[in-house]
């Protein structure tokens, strides 16, 4: 594939996962599981996720490859947890560009009736998000040099609505008499529960879930060991900076605020909604263009780099050759893209709508992204001379935070959709066991053993989770917050577990080697 993909490029591929649909419709809906302390639930996600991107950073400079998120788990833990982890990245990723489609359409319906109706797309709703699918896998049908320039200019767009939103609802705010919303009432209305609760189900670890999109295309950049690790702390500082933003001015401009209740009712729009109600007629319009652009340049971002991921399974061996070896004259793996392209339609018939699916895509990636720091410190123990274009200090606690944060978040999104994702994550388990099963019955120990700890580490976040809080959708068993101490403990025991089960160092150097042939790097 052709490294053509340089620093402005890359970052503003993962800025453009990041700032999607979660600015439409994810500030109103983590208000309404924190108050105004949603601000802080989105400094806070921030952070924590940047943790994880640093993680990523230095892995990504160290093997940048296509789909590089789904290859690391094989690297390190053999077939089995590289099938489950590609398995899942291609499910949630697919749901992505379904779900910023939908955004576009859902926010379309204030001036386009009949397109959301009763909380869910209407069939011309689904109609018309087809079409924008549609658009998304024929822009990434003429290569990544394509998408990416067309998604350059978006993303500069993407970041300019967002912030004069913000700026004139704060201007509104003072004429109005200032940040009474803030100063009147209770900061922190639902107890730091709602904190917890808004990070995975008010959409605000979904919005930063973005940043890995320079490291899926790490396979394509020009200089990776400098420009991914720039790219993509850039984009999450840059994500932190706009969010927190938007937030302060949603909580201090929304006038509909009676007796703390910060549940404020559902809107399909809610900017679109406050500045009607204010009386700028104008500026509604400038947030049709932004919620056209937005989701959709996200939208073309993921099926991209989610097909990267099928071109990664490819090249593992977990789908057949032709999804890698077949490329267009663009060098696209447009098999890949096919596949991806009609996984993501699948989602629109039980999803028809942004809020059904934001939860399942949360803890589905975040699932993934645990295991960027157990392979870190893998990578470390298991080849420390390798070259390291970026270096992370203090990597073993910065990989231990990650993992914990990791898996709170999951564990944060309610017992009602875990066991849903556990379905999901089975579904993959089968489909190994049935695709490989003369080389699970001949090379068991080699090929599923060091992987197995992940089956037992979703099985124990499962079991907490239901018999945990009720803030979190438990039976209450175990009481806020010992069942966050219990969460943590299980967190550094799998963690450790992890990254003392890899596979032999010799393989892992034959498979890297293997599955690197004609990949310069």
């Amino acid at each position: 594939m052709k490294r053509s993909l340089n620093l402005l490029q890359l970052t503003f591929a993962s800025i453009s996962g990041i700032i999607g649909s979660g600015w439409l419709l994810g500030i109103s809906l983590s208000a309404k599981y924190a108050g105004p302390a949603s601000i802080f639930s989105w400094i806070i996600s921030g952070f924590a996720i940047m943790l994880i991107a640093l993680v990523y950073s230095e892995i990504g400079s160290m093997l940048p490859a296509a789909g590089a998120v789904a290859r690391y788990p094989k690297y390190t833990h053999g077939a089995f947890l590289g099938f489950i982890t590609s398995w899942i990245l291609i499910i949630a990723g697919a749901a992505v560009s379904c779900i910023e489609a939908e955004a576009s359409v859902q926010y379309l319906n204030s001036y386009v009736p009949n397109l959301f109706v009763h909380h869910s797309l209407t069939p011309e709703g689904l109609i018309f998000t087809f079409f924008i699918l549609l658009f998304f896998f024929i822009l990434n049908l003429f290569g990544a040099k394509i998408f990416t320039k067309t998604n350059v200019f978006l993303t500069y767009f993407k970041i300019f609505v967002p912030l004069i939103t913000a700026a004139v609802l704060i201007y509104v705010s003072i004429q109005n008499g200032g940040f009474k919303n803030i100063t009147t009432y209770n900061f922190i209305p639902y107890g730091y529960s709602g904190i917890m609760k808004s990070m995975s189900l008010g959409g605000i670890i979904f919005s930063y879930l973005g940043f890995r999109q320079a490291i899926e295309l790490s396979g394509e950049a020009e200089n990776p060991g400098r420009n991914i690790p720039l790219a993509t702390i850039l984009s999450v500082v840059i994500g932190i900076v706009v969010y927190a933003f938007l937030s302060l001015s949603f909580i201090a401009s929304v006038p509909f605020i009676k007796n703390n209740n910060w549940n404020i009712g559902y809107s399909s729009s809610p900017f679109i909604s406050l500045f009607k109600f204010y009386g700028l007629p104008g500026f509604a319009l400038l947030i049709i263009i932004g919620a056209i652009i937005s989701p959709f340049a996200t939208g073309l971002v993921y099926l991209g780099t989610t097909s990267r991921v099928t071109f990664a399974m490819s090249k593992m061996k977990f789908l057949p050759q032709k999804f890698h070896l077949n490329l267009n004259r663009y060098g696209i793996p447009y098999l890949s893209l096919i596949f991806t392209f009609f996984l993501s339609m699948l989602y629109l018939l039980p999803f028809p709508s942004w809020q059904s699916l934001v939860g399942i895509i949360t803890s589905a990636i975040v699932f993934t992204y645990i295991l960027g720091p157990v392979a870190l410190i893998v990578f470390r123990k298991s080849d420390p001379d390798k070259k390291r274009p970026f270096y992370l200090p203090f990597a073993n606690i910065i990989s231990l935070i990650s993992f914990i944060i990791g898996t709170l978040i999951i564990y944060w999104s309610n017992f009602s959709v875990l066991w849903k994702l556990g379905i999901g994550i089975s579904a993959g388990i089968i489909i190994f066991i049935f695709t490989n099963f003369y080389k699970i019955k001949k090379h068991f120990r080699k090929t599923v053993m060091p992987g197995l700890w992940f089956v037992f580490y979703v099985i124990i976040i499962l079991t907490i989770s239901f018999f945990g809080s009720k803030d979190f959708g438990g039976n209450n068993a175990i009481k806020f917050p010992y069942d966050l101490v219990v969460v943590i403990l299980a967190a550094v025991l799998f963690f450790y577990i992890a990254v003392n089960t890899p596979i032999k160092k010799e393989e892992m150097k034959m498979i890297i080697e293997e599955e690197f042939i004609g990949e310069e790097f």
